[in-house]
């Protein structure tokens, strides 16, 4: 309830002291008051970590970036304590009074709950997280057990929604240490550890999460409504690795401004062992180039894919075993609203890179047009995008979304124009879009590669109807009579089939009467809306 108020007297300190002295007493005081040998109550700690999440919404990236930093160093010298005094390697070679100040408290699972919490504030990146999990299992014992357990209890609903495969790759190297030492030789807390991260990798743990999630979902709530009463700084979270923190010294901090040094990259004493190191590096790549994920990973930059949002929709269509599959990970995304966007594109992007037209992108397609009424407004804004792309600036009007490659206009590959035309065929003859969706479409005066989008769409929506059966008429009538509520797309449309579709040469000679009958049709179905007077055009 006092938040707000401390954030501002916080603020008030920046505003009058040297940043660093504040950032310097700020974190001793939060550190001081977690780092403590008892344990903290969850409340404690959820609370001090949204206030953390407030100061990085207000003052900004600097004063967050230099906690989580002195955090994660702190966090590492107790776990390396932690760890020896696990495995008693120290523990038998001091004496007893010495063995017990030696022995570390609860140091280190309230570093790694206030991590957690963290990380479930937006503080930090799913990454650090991850680091910290594969600092565990590295050597699976009850010390770093329990502090398994703490992290999936906390946040590790979020951590299967951020980045599920790594969560997957996680769980297959715990199986195969644990088949590999037997399952006999482990405590039954790790067993128990075992079990709790396979149930969440399989999405079983949401009735299982921590009792104080109404709390923090209150604090999370109340950080995200800041920006209506003050001016927010940041809200994107710290997107860095254990080994940036490990490397501060020598390769400096490259997530804040002028912060990157580069001095200690180079040693001119090492240089003659530098081309053993880089050879050795191109071979781990190629190994771990084998694998499914580098691989992916690999494909997702070549395509440009240059956000996490990106990455992600894109490894999803990739590595889904059917569309159904592949919409149900869409959805375990947790898009935003404006991120549904990129999920539209990512599709787009993908189908019209095959070197030959894959129906799996038109049924996934599908399947988000029948889901929410979102997913029709993005595809048909793409349209309008792509119809631009070919050269058709007047098309869309304001209806459009920015795209990286709208500034190259008329120079679209014809395998991503013909695929991009047979997966908007499909969604149109299935009514999943509707004819409307061309009611910016100038067809008197298209281009030439606009044109063959056009001719592709409309002679594919004939295509599969080439029965001509009464029900294949029923199905026409239905998909072009929505275009009736616009007079001027269906003269526009008319005008098109009388030059460009009846006698299209991209079909083989035997399907040219389907072209024929499928105009006719399409003009019965103008002409009966019209009256039977203004469609004048022969076919």
């Amino acid at each position: 309830a006092n938040i707000d108020g401390i954030i501002t007297q916080i603020e008030a300190q920046y505003s009058k002291y040297p940043r660093h002295h504040v950032n310097d007493v700020l974190t001793d005081l939060i550190l001081q008051a977690i780092r403590s040998r008892i344990h903290m109550l969850d409340t404690f700690l959820y609370v001090n970590a949204a206030l953390v999440g407030a100061v990085h919404r207000v003052v900004g990236l600097e004063p967050v970036a230099f906690l989580v930093q002195r955090l994660m160093e702190e966090f590492e010298a107790f776990f390396k304590r932690g760890a020896l005094d696990a495995s008693g390697s120290e523990k038998t070679q001091q004496p007893a009074g010495e063995a017990e100040a030696l022995t570390p408290g609860k140091e280190c699972q309230n570093l790694c709950v206030f991590l957690a919490e963290l990380y479930n504030f937006q503080v930090i990146s799913c990454q650090l997280v991850y680091d910290v999990i594969r600092m565990c299992i590295e050597d699976i014992n009850e010390f770093t057990a329990e502090l398994l357990l703490k992290i999936i209890r906390i946040s590790g609903v979020q951590l299967r929604k951020d980045d599920p495969l790594a969560l997957k790759e996680i769980v297959q190297q715990v199986n195969e240490t644990v088949g590999k030492a037997g399952a006999k030789k482990f405590s039954v807390r790790c067993q128990f550890m075992v079990e709790s991260l396979t149930n969440l990798k399989d999405n079983r743990m949401r009735n299982t999460m921590s009792a104080s999630a109404d709390n923090v979902a209150k604090l999370k709530k109340f950080l995200g409504n800041m920006d209506k009463r003050r001016s927010v700084a940041s809200v994107e979270p710290i997107n860095i690795g254990l080994q940036d923190i490990r490397e501060v010294d020598t390769k400096g901090k490259w997530w804040l401004v002028g912060a990157s040094w580069v001095g200690n990259q180079y040693d001119p004493e090492n240089e003659g062992s530098s081309a053993g190191a880089r050879e050795a590096m191109r071979k781990m790549q190629d190994e771990t180039g084998n694998s499914e994920m580098e691989r992916l990973l690999k494909l997702a930059r070549e395509q440009h894919m240059n956000t996490d949002v990106r990455r992600s929709i894109f490894i999803t269509l990739l590595s889904s075993d059917d569309y159904a599959d592949a919409f149900e990970r869409l959805l375990k995304l947790d898009l935003k609203k404006t991120q549904v966007r990129e999920a539209v594109r990512v599709l787009l992007h993908c189908c019209g890179q095959e070197s030959a037209y894959n129906p799996y992108y038109t049924l996934v397609a599908f399947k988000m047009c029948n889901y929410h009424s979102s997913y029709r407004l993005t595809l048909q804004y793409a349209l309008w995008d792509f119809l631009r792309e070919t050269g058709e600036v007047d098309v869309g009007g304001l209806g459009r979304i920015a795209s990286e490659d709208s500034g190259s206009t008329g120079n679209v590959p014809l395998r991503r124009i013909v695929n991009t035309a047979k997966l908007y065929a499909w969604l149109v003859d299935k009514q999943a879009l509707s004819l409307l969706i061309l009611k910016t479409v100038t067809f008197a005066k298209v281009g030439p590669q606009a044109r063959i989008f056009f001719q592709v769409m409309f002679s594919s929506i004939f295509l599969q109807h080439r029965k001509q059966t009464e029900k294949d008429t029923q199905s026409l009538y239905e998909t072009f009579g929505k275009a009736t509520a616009n007079p001027t797309l269906c003269h526009g449309i008319l005008f098109f089939f009388h030059h460009f579709v009846k006698r299209c040469e991209l079909v083989e000679e035997a399907e040219r009467p389907i072209m024929k009958w499928g105009c006719k049709v399409v003009k019965q179905v103008f002409r009966s809306s019209a009256g039977g007077n203004d469609m004048s055009m022969d076919f």
